[in-house]
């Protein structure tokens, strides 16, 4: 850490033991979603088919797309914040990327959760009307 003229710790360097326990934290949970969903998804599949019910277009295209989409949203969100940590210093803005690749991930996860979600709704509503 380096001190300025009074020998206060100065809070603009970055912390790198803390910067990369949030990185490496992020990327734990990046794989825990990613493999929960891709494991999760072919599960949904089966039961969907028989089931037999309308599927909605989000659904369809989780569905069709899941193995490719999983590796590439939550791998790509991995390389970011690990790239990031050799390229930004300062600790907060660092922080700050690595708490927005998180939440950006856990909007797509939430995304990706109540589609395959969707039809199981929908099936419950019709058969309460």
């Amino acid at each position: 850490m380096a001190t300025n003229e009074i020998g206060a710790k100065d809070s603009n360097r970055s912390s790198p033991v803390l910067t990369w326990v949030a990185t490496l934290t992020a990327c734990a949970y990046f794989v825990w979603i990613g493999a929960s969903l891709y494991q999760s998804t072919p599960v949904f599949m089966k039961m969907f088919e028989s089931m037999g019910i309308e599927l909605r277009l989000s659904t369809k295209i989780v569905i069709a797309s899941f193995r490719w989409l999983y590796p590439v949203l939550f791998g790509v969100a991995s390389i970011l914040v690990v790239t990031k940590q050799f390229f930004v210093r300062e600790k907060w803005p660092n922080l700050g990327i690595t708490l927005a690749v998180v939440v950006v991930v856990e909007i797509g996860a939430r995304g990706i959760i109540n589609a395959l979600y969707a039809p199981l709704f929908d099936m419950l509503e019709k058969l309460n009307k």
